[in-house]
Formats: structure tokens, C-alpha cells, sequence
């Protein structure tokens, strides 16, 4: 028997942004400091400001790379009525050794030099800053790159180490579209990872020696810009962000995306026959569900007349039962939409054979 029976066993390939943010409160909340690794780009950083404000707690961010020693130690001046030299704090000690607070060591792992990795040492087994200790209810959290991410990346010393309880942060494309729903990313991105599912996590991060590839941030960024710009400019944009192949291939599925037109699909009744023509592409059905579902979200309120041209499109010939879940599946958190379904009688009829169909698919 497993020594982990009784509970989750440890992910050695890392956890997701929602299962590591708990792992991390919990380590913090117990006095214990936390380095979070993980790629460029999957959201440490967010990590950190969503913890902190889940402890009530201000967030001080430190990069150590980017700061002089002295800086982060402190500087001796000159005492001349003491004769001695007196050891001051930066000015930034004030926030974590007044008030308790986040003391949040950014890309640790970044290149430091021995006199960097010293003063984090000092901050994280000695709480410290120079003469002034840490706030007893100050916390340390601290995050870097992986060692295979590049030459900027250089190991930490074995006593720094092991001061810290070590976590990964995988890509995880669930929680991203959770957060991004949240952030208001364009809702197109979002349409785009859906669409994909057995693939989305490639999608999602996929890095290259090009200086713009895919990654949760660089797709969050592309977002904005998406939103942002012109429609002429929206491909240069998108590949300023994720690089020109991510972008074609996003574009290539924006395409297929905007064939549809939901008004006319779910207010007019328009069928869509998905086995002629150019329709018969499985990435047009895959389009055309999430074009449906983000017009549908982006209703204030669900008319109970629309019921029979989302049961018109359900049924549309091609598509498959498998795609009719996912449709219902991501409008049903929407109370007036199942509602208005659940009072159409085609609808149900419709329903109850998908049941039928679908092997372990619960009643909707």
C-alpha cells in the first residue's frame, strides 16, 4: 500500500494554479517560507498577489537581480559621535518590519551572485533586514524560473534550499480559462483553448528561441491587444505576443470562429448543416459551439423564445452529441438559460435522447 493512501500523493510534474494557491496558503499561514518554481510566464506572480490579498496582507515585491547588495542588506555610514560605523535598512524594511506583510523574493533563481543569494538567506532564516527583524506575522514567499528555462537561471545554494517548502507551478489550462474569465480576457482566446481540449495545454505554453512565444501570459497580453486594436492590426499584435506561428494558427480558428452568426443561428432559427460543404470540418463544429456559448454569456438575459433555435442547433445535422454536452455544459451555470430549456418542450424531448446517448452523462 501506497505511504500516500490515505491522501493525494505529491505531483512531481507540479500542481495547478488553483491546487498550489491553497498548498501555498497553508505553508505560509503555518510560519513556514515557500519558493514556488515553474516556467516564464505560467503565473507566479499572480500567484503571489492572489495570496497575499487571500491573507489580508500587503504584497512587497523584491527582485533580487535587480537590486545592489547594499540594498538589500543594508549600507554602514558613518556614526561620528558613536565613532563606529552604523549598519542602516533600505527603505523598503519599513513595509515588511513594521506591519506584517508579503514579502514576495521574485525570480531568486535569476543569475543572483553570491552577495544576492547572502542577503536572501539572511531575509529567510534569520528574518531579517540588515539590523531590523522581520515582523513576527510577515511572511516570505519566493518564486524562479526552472533550471531548463536558460543560462539566466543559475542554482541556489544547498543552505538556502533547504529553508524553503518547494512547490511547481504547471501549466494548467482549466484554471487559466477560470482566471481568465475572471480578467475579462478576450473571450475569443478563450473560445480558442475550449475549442481544443486535448491539446490546449500545448496551446496554452509552448516555448521556442523566438523572442515572443505562447505562454498564460503572453495569451493574457495578446488578449488586451486583441481587444485593443484595429482590426487590420490584431494579427500583428496577437504575434508581437505569442509569435507569428501561435498567432496564424489562433487566426486560422478565428476564421472558422466568425462563419457563424448566433443571432441568426438561436433568435432567427437558422439551421446549420454540418455534413456539406466546407461546414463539414470538425473545426468548424468546434468553433461554432464556442461562438454559440460566448454569444449566449454575453446576454444579459436569456429569452425563453431562443429555446427552439438553441434545440434547432443541438440538433443540427453533423454535429455531434459530444459537442451538444459541451454547449450545454458551459451555458447551464446560466440559471435563466436552463431554465427557459428546461420549459421547451423540443427540448426536452432532445434531452432525454441525449441522455440515452451518452453514457454516464448527467440529467440535465
Amino acid at each position: 500500500m501506497s505511504r500516500f493512501s490515505r491522501g493525494e500523493a505529491p505531483a512531481p510534474e507540479g500542481y495547478g494554479y488553483r491546487a498550489l494557491a491553497a498548498l501555498v496558503r497553508t505553508t505560509l499561514d503555518a510560519g513556514v517560507s515557500v519558493l514556488v518554481t515553474g516556467h516564464p510566464g505560467v503565473g507566479k506572480s499572480a500567484l503571489a498577489a492572489e495570496v497575499a490579498a487571500d491573507m489580508g496582507l500587503p504584497l512587497v515585491d523584491l527582485r533580487l537581480a535587480q537590486r545592489e547588495p547594499a540594498e538589500l542588506c543594508g549600507v554602514y555610514f558613518p556614526d561620528r559621535d558613536a565613532q563606529s560605523l552604523q549598519l542602516l535598512a533600505p527603505p523598503w524594511a519599513a513595509a515588511v518590519c513594521d506591519a506584517p506583510a508579503l514579502l514576495f523574493l521574485d525570480e531568486i533563481n535569476a543569475a543572483v551572485t553570491r552577495l544576492h543569494q547572502a542577503a536572501a538567506f539572511q531575509l529567510v532564516l534569520e528574518r531579517r533586514v540588515g539590523p531590523r527583524c522581520l515582523h513576527p506575522g510577515t511572511r516570505v514567499l519566493a518564486a524562479g524560473n526552472l533550471l531548463e528555462d536558460g543560462p539566466v537561471v543559475s542554482p541556489l545554494a544547498s543552505a538556502l534550499r533547504n529553508r524553503f517548502a518547494h512547490f511547481r507551478l504547471r501549466v494548467c489550462v482549466e484554471d487559466w480559462l477560470a482566471w481568465a474569465e475572471d480578467a475579462e480576457v478576450a473571450p475569443v482566446i478563450v473560445a480558442y483553448m475550449r475549442a481544443h481540449p486535448h491539446r490546449a495545454e500545448g496551446l496554452l505554453y509552448d516555448p521556442s528561441d523566438d523572442d515572443a512565444f505562447p505562454s498564460p501570459r503572453t495569451w493574457a497580453m495578446a488578449g488586451r491587444l486583441y481587444a485593443r486594436g484595429a482590426p487590420e492590426a490584431r494579427r500583428r499584435l496577437v504575434a508581437a505576443c505569442v509569435g507569428v506561428k501561435a498567432a496564424e494558427a489562433f487566426f486560422n480558428f478565428l476564421a472558422l470562429y466568425g462563419r457563424l452568426d448566433p443571432v441568426k443561428v438561436i433568435a432567427d432559427g437558422r439551421v446549420v448543416d454540418f455534413t456539406r460543404g466546407r461546414n463539414s470540418d470538425p473545426s468548424f463544429a468546434h468553433a461554432a459551439v464556442w461562438a454559440i456559448v460566448d454569444w449566449v454569456k454575453a446576454q444579459p438575459a436569456f429569452e425563453p423564445a431562443w429555446s427552439e433555435g438553441m434545440t434547432r442547433f443541438l440538433e443540427a445535422p453533423g454535429l455531434d452529441p459530444e459537442h451538444a454536452v459541451v454547449l450545454l455544459r458551459a451555458v447551464a451555470e446560466r440559471p435563466d438559460v436552463r431554465g427557459a430549456l428546461d420549459a421547451h418542450p423540443r427540448f426536452r424531448a432532445f434531452a432525454g435522447e441525449l441522455v440515452q446517448t451518452m453514457v454516464g452523462f448527467d440529467a440535465l
